[in-house]
């Protein structure tokens, strides 16, 4: 009698291990491994950093964040031309809100690059963070330069303005990943 017990204890235990093993690998897998694509986007506007998009997102939107899991700022607002900001969307591993389709903001990483790109190019550093940014990306959860996207590439939109040629960022992405084609 008691021999069962003890089996019938073991297998329990057994049982609850495997659930909380593939509980907290599902959570890893989830948060680490669902991304899929990289869309990039343009704040349409010069001025800003994360904290001033966060606010302006919170405050008339209603979201908890801002759109985005990072910002490429352009200098103003005290930051440095070229510098990522992670939102905490990204330190948390959540979906956006980039776009009107939930499937793709949960599928996908989001980028803004801070600036009106349909009255000019981004500034040299931000071009090269999001380029280094992207690289590192796709290294990292395995997407392809294919899967990355500008926002009017999926969305009847005019961002990520028309002075950013994603053609020539994809490009430019697969020589420093060192793809051939």
């Amino acid at each position: 009698m008691k021999n069962h017990r003890w089996k019938k204890l073991a297998k329990w235990f057994v049982i609850f291990l495997t659930l909380l093993v593939v509980g907290i690998f599902s959570r890893y897998w989830w948060k680490e491994k669902r991304w899929r694509y990289i869309i990039v986007h343009h704040t349409a506007s010069d001025l800003g950093n994360l904290e001033y998009y966060r606010r302006i997102h919170q405050q008339e939107r209603g979201w908890d964040d801002i759109a985005y899991h990072f910002v490429i700022n352009n200098g103003s607002f005290q930051t440095i031309p070229g510098q990522i900001e992670e939102s905490n969307l990204w330190k948390e591993r959540r979906r956006g809100y980039s776009t009107s389709n939930k499937w793709v903001n949960t599928f996908a990483i989001a980028i803004v690059i801070v600036g009106n790109l349909n009255n000019h190019p981004p500034l040299p550093q931000q071009y090269e963070s999001l380029i280094n940014l992207l690289v590192q990306l796709s290294k990292q959860y395995n997407i392809p330069p294919e899967r990355i996207i500008g926002h009017r590439e999926i969305q009847n939109t005019e961002c990520p303005g028309k002075y950013l040629n994603m053609a020539k960022v994809r490009l430019d992405v697969k020589k420093k990943l060192n793809i051939k084609n």
